[in-house]
């Protein structure tokens, strides 16, 4: 019977919601390409600038620590922060903030305080890291990591309804604590879970009502449709209709001048992406919280090395024609938000933003937009 609830509702080409677009930053830092870090800020923040301008729904940070692959974006607050300082409209979100490295406390602080700054336009994205050597630089235990993510998000949810309260926990102990400010947007901004591969964590994020930011591009179609599946039937089973949350999916993308520019220009830029990914990985994350993920350097090489396993289904790589085409296919799968992982790469800046103008102009007002 619940299946049958759950497939009645669907997205379809009839039914689908209208797509909101986003821009996501997990860019590859390259010293002998950029030079400075600054310089790599200064291309991020002209792309959110253009980003405002040309109508765009949202822009989200990652973070992540200490390698090419993410790792000049250390704090997705203060990128959301300086961000939020030169724009007005577009909305901010962290993509991920990392829960079990972090003090909660501290988190709940922070991303408030950049809810209240940007006028109510955070949306809060939040995930448990994967990677062992973040994991061992700040000394957490990554079999707890599972443990540590629970604890932290029901200590930042508690804390943003203003109220003072005690908490006894096993990572955490708290006794009567305020934490200020209170977030604008009440009970609290928007939540969206991270979820790659485990059921639980799917389960966790419709259970509990939140948004979805699911990461396709390492899995088949079969593989995502059973794991949103899961996502829904939670929501279902919580008595909330799936339609009323977003399920956001990011994508590399590059909008080129004709299709073989397009399939040819980010090729070696997508290989870089990988292979610093798998740099980043080469010790296997703890196998008893990330079932499936053992070997995943392995599989960002292999990924880097056969183009073919990524394009053109695992990207969106094409002339404006085909991106419309691939956003309507994303659309189908069940994304009500692509968003454009557009710097990879160390791409040359000039390049990033000839594709988004391209995109802007050519292929945004082809599209149904909230």
């Amino acid at each position: 019977m619940l299946s049958a609830v759950v497939a009645a509702i669907q997205p379809t080409t009839q039914n689908v919601r209208t797509m909101k677009l986003s821009l996501f930053f997990l860019s590859t830092y390259r010293p002998q390409i950029h030079g400075s870090e600054g310089r790599l800020y200064q291309e991020i923040f002209e792309e959110v600038d253009f980003a405002e301008r040309a109508g765009f729904d949202r822009v989200w940070f990652a973070e992540h620590h200490f390698f090419a692959y993410g790792g000049a974006q250390p704090s997705a607050a203060m990128l959301g922060l300086a961000a939020a300082a030169r724009t007005r409209r577009i909305r901010i979100g962290s993509g991920v903030a990392l829960l079990p490295l972090n003090d909660p406390v501290r988190v709940a602080e922070e991303f408030a305080l950049l809810d209240v700054l940007s006028g109510g336009r955070l949306d809060f994205g939040v995930g448990r890291a994967f990677q062992r050597a973040e994991y061992d630089a700040f000394n957490v235990p990554m079999d707890e990591s599972r443990a540590r993510f629970d604890e932290a998000h029901e200590i930042i949810v508690r804390a943003w309804r203003g109220e003072r309260f005690s908490y006894e926990g096993r990572f955490r102990h708290l006794h009567e604590v305020t934490v200020m400010p209170r977030p604008l947007q009440r009970p609290h901004p928007p939540i969206y879970v991270a979820c790659v591969m485990s059921e639980e964590s799917f389960r966790f994020t419709g259970q509990r009502g939140h948004n979805l930011m699911y990461v396709p591009y390492i899995s088949d179609r079969a593989h995502g449709t059973e794991r949103i599946g899961w996502y829904r039937e939670a929501l279902v089973e919580a008595g909330i209709d799936p339609r009323t949350r977003d399920i956001l999916m990011p994508y590399h993308f590059y909008c080129g001048e004709s299709p073989d520019e397009a399939r040819e220009f980010p090729r070696p830029y997508l290989a870089d992406y990988l292979e610093a990914g798998a740099e980043a990985n080469r010790n296997d994350a703890d196998a008893s919280q990330y079932s499936g993920y053992q070997g995943i350097a392995q599989g960002f090489t292999a990924l880097a090395r056969k183009y073919e396993l990524m394009y053109p289904g695992q990207v969106i790589f094409g002339d404006p024609a085909q991106c419309r085409a691939r956003i309507a296919e994303i659309a189908e799968f069940g994304a009500t938000e692509v968003s454009l992982m557009a710097n990879f790469g160390a791409m040359p800046h000039a390049a990033v933003m000839h594709s988004l103008e391209r995109f802007a102009r050519d292929v945004m007002p082809h599209l149904s937009r909230s």
